[in-house]
C-alpha cells in the first residue's frame, strides 16, 4: 500500500483574498468562499476587495480572476420576488450611530417590531440576501447583523468575522 498524503487545498486553492466593508477587513479568503459570497449575494461587483496581504483594495469588479463570478449573478439578481411575506428574525448589535438608519430600512423592507433592543421581527416579500445586503449598507462599520427567515430556514448574516463565519456554515443546516 503506496504512502499517501493528504490532499492540501490551499495549494490548490490558496486563501489570498481580502474584503473591506467599512473599516473593518476580513479574510483571507479562497475563490470558492468568494464565489459562494457572490451566490449569497454578500460579495457584490463594487464591494472593495484585496488580492494578498498588501494589495490595494479596489472593487471586486476590477479583478480579474473574480469578474468570471459576477458574469453568472445577474441570473440569480432576477429572480421575481416572493409573492407571500416571510416572517424574519433580525438582529443587530450597534456599534455606532446607526440605529435610525437601520430602521428606516426596516420600515421600507416590510412591517416590523423591535421586541427588545436590537432584536426585530420582521414580515418582508424581500429576499434575505437583499435584506443583508440593505442593513449592511446602512448598518455603522463594526455593527453585526444576523438575519433568520423563520418562513424558509435560511440564515444571513453581515459582520462576524471570519471565525464566527466559519462556526455558523459549520453548524447552520438550511432547509432545502
Amino acid at each position: 500500500m503506496a504512502n499517501q498524503q493528504p490532499l492540501d487545498l490551499a495549494e490548490i486553492d490558496p486563501p489570498r483574498w481580502r474584503i473591506m466593508t467599512g473599516d473593518t477587513v476580513y479574510g483571507p479568503y479562497t475563490l470558492g468562499q468568494m464565489r459562494s459570497f457572490v451566490s449569497e449575494a454578500r460579495l457584490t461587483v463594487t464591494s472593495k476587495v484585496a488580492d494578498g496581504d498588501g494589495g490595494a483594495f479596489i472593487e471586486a469588479r476590477e479583478h480579474t480572476d473574480l469578474k468570471p463570478l459576477f458574469s453568472a449573478a445577474p441570473a440569480r439578481a432576477r429572480k421575481a420576488p416572493q409573492t407571500e411575506p416571510s416572517n424574519l428574525m433580525v438582529i443587530i448589535r450597534h456599534t455606532g450611530d446607526s440605529r435610525a438608519t437601520v430602521l428606516n430600512v426596516l420600515n421600507e423592507l416590510g412591517r416590523f417590531a423591535e421586541m427588545m433592543p436590537g432584536a426585530y421581527l420582521l414580515s418582508s416579500t424581500e429576499r434575505v440576501s437583499q435584506i443583508r445586503l440593505q442593513l449592511a449598507e446602512a448598518a455603522a462599520p463594526g455593527d453585526q447583523i444576523v438575519i433568520v427567515n423563520a418562513s424558509t430556514g435560511r440564515l444571513a448574516w453581515a459582520g462576524l468575522g471570519t471565525e464566527t463565519d466559519a462556526l455558523v456554515r459549520s453548524v447552520w443546516t438550511p432547509k432545502a
